[in-house]
């Protein structure tokens, strides 16, 4: 104590005879070293665990990754069980606070363990969208070839279908459009099983109504009852959906997509975009194959009408054919014959070649066979009827095109008292008819211009009589000028063809035309060709009677 100013005293912190007060010192924590800073800068977790099981060392990502990791402490349970439960000779995967984790094991000395732990969530969902990516890629890609297989509007129905239900539902229907009141469908389910049927438009829910007729667009959802009486649906679904297949301008068909789980998750459309552009290909591929097969059924027509006739059954007269078309998958060619009959046991025929080959040929015979019947309707004479059919052909030619032309061998056949017929030739430029005569063969020359070639062309004309059994052969040039024999460029010309014929006159017409015919195609063997036509006009083969003398005598 010292004395103070007016007699005080105070208090003097300096003098040795009063105690001191201690001073407080707050706790010191451990200083951090240079791999403690490493450590918790790492983007990776680092744990050490001793032989007891206790965390020795947890650095800032481990305690972030891995809820409830504390040092000093047991592992917590999930995080134990996760990390036991990896392999033994690689990671281990496990699933914590939504995240998911890689975790690799290293043995320390004295019985310790350290982890190494790896977020890999955002690199397991790219893997995962990278693998969906692909099987949708895989599943667009077999599809295309799957679609375009077919241009039967059946059979890729059938194929839209086999695909749905193996990728995007149990059971997948394709509803095509309706015609006259009815729709076609085909179904199948996962399991492969296919069914299809038809089904009447008042028994259709509006809601697929409106798909087929283009007013619903991409995936909407279906109820049960919706689908109530539908034959394709007789297991009640549990989710289904509804998508309208683009077509040209119209729609192609509807697609019903329906699942059987209970889990609404499992539920068509998930994927939506997957589903929408399965739709895309397949309304396409549909499409196509309905517009494939209204053009087949329009040219299957067209070509029945362009196709050589059924040769009639004319009392008095047989009527023999052969055909053989240079492009044999057309069926049609630029080569024509046909009979018609009249009203007075008579019979026209005609057989002709018109310049050209294939579609374009095929069409003018076909105009030539019209004209004929009904220009034959306006005079039978042969050779007034190649006057018409000429000025026919040449109004009806195109002045812009090259000009067309025929020839013709147009004749008309008449029965005989004595089973006979009178044949009445008229030429046009075609090549001479062979007689097959029981002592030969002879050429019955006619001449004449080509019909459709020029205005005011002359045509000439032949009467030939046949006997019993004898036959007049008309042929094309296909048959005189194929090429053939040993090297290939020999013709099989007027004289091997007479040959082959001496003797048939034995044979029935029909035959008579088949032997020609096939005896060209050996010819020809497996060259190209020039378009095959065999017409034959005989006079019926006349046969001995059983009772007659001739069987008298035998007996």
């Amino acid at each position: 104590m010292t004395a103070g100013i007016g007699g005080g005293s105070v208090d003097d912190p300096l003098d040795p005879a009063d105690p001191v007060a201690p001073a407080v010192v707050p706790p010191r924590t451990p200083a951090r070293t240079l791999a403690d800073r490493l450590l918790d800068g790492a983007d990776f977790g680092v744990l050490a665990v001793d032989d007891r099981g206790l965390v020795r060392r947890a650095n800032a990502a481990a305690r972030r990754l891995l809820p409830g990791v504390r040092e000093t402490e047991l592992l917590p349970g999930p995080v134990a069980v996760g990390l036991s439960a990896g392999p033994d000779d690689g990671p281990a995967e496990l699933e914590l606070a939504g995240r998911a984790l890689r975790a690799r094991r290293q043995e320390l000395p004295d019985g310790w363990v350290a982890w190494h732990v790896e977020d890999v969530t955002e690199h397991r969902r790219r893997l995962d969208n990278l693998l969906a990516e692909r099987a949708r890629s895989r599943f667009l890609a077999t599809a295309s070839r799957r679609l375009g297989l077919s241009l039967h509007p059946g059979r890729t129905a059938r194929a839209v279908v086999e695909l749905a239900s193996s990728e995007l539902a149990d059971l997948a229907v394709v509803v095509l459009p309706v015609r006259g009141g009815v729709s076609e469908w085909y179904a199948c389910t996962g399991d492969r099983v296919a069914s299809s049927g038809r089904t009447d438009v008042a028994h259709m829910p509006a809601e697929l109504r409106d798909a087929l007729a283009g007013v619903a667009g991409g995936p909407r959802p279906l109820l049960a009852e919706d689908l109530a009486g539908q034959p394709w649906a007789a297991d009640a679904p549990s989710a289904a959906a509804l998508i309208s297949l683009p077509g040209n301008g119209v729609p192609a068909g509807a697609l019903v997509l329906l699942r059987h789980e209970a889990d609404s998750a499992a539920a068509p459309g998930v994927d939506k975009a997957l589903t929408e552009e399965f739709a895309q290909r397949s309304g396409l591929a549909l499409a196509a194959a309905s517009l494939y097969a209204g053009q087949a059924g329009t040219a299957a027509v067209l070509k029945r009408s362009l196709q050589q006739p059924e040769l009639p059954r004319v009392p008095g007269m047989v009527f023999g054919a052969a055909y053989r078309p240079a492009e044999e998958g057309l069926l049609i060619g630029g080569d024509f014959y046909d009979v018609l009959v009249g009203p007075d046991r008579s019979a026209m025929f005609v057989l002709g070649d018109v310049c050209g080959k294939g579609v374009h040929a095929a069409v003018s015979t076909g105009q030539l066979r019209q004209s004929v019947q009904a220009l034959r309707r306006l005079d039978r004479d042969p050779v007034s009827l190649l006057r018409l059919l000429n000025e026919t052909m040449l109004e009806a030619a195109d002045p812009e095109a090259d000009p067309g032309f025929a020839t013709v061998v147009l004749g008309s056949a008449t029965p005989l008292a004595d089973g006979g017929l009178e044949l009445e030739l008229a030429g046009g430029g075609h090549l001479p008819p062979l007689v097959v005569r029981r002592d030969g063969i002879e050429e019955i020359g006619i001449g004449g211009m080509l019909v459709g070639a020029v205005p005011s062309a002359r045509f000439a004309s032949r009467t030939v009589r046949l006997a019993p059994g004898e036959a007049c052969v008309l042929y094309t040039d296909g048959v005189s000028e194929a090429r053939g024999g040993v090297d290939g460029r020999e013709t099989l010309g007027e004289t091997r063809l007479a040959g082959l014929l001496t003797g048939a006159h034995v044979m029935p017409a029909p035959a008579i035309a088949e032997r020609v015919e096939q005896h060209t195609t050996r010819w020809l063997a497996s060259g190209p060709h020039d378009d095959i036509a065999v017409l034959v006009v005989q006079a019926p083969l006349v046969l001995p009677d059983p009772s007659g003398p001739a069987a008298e005598a035998r007996a």
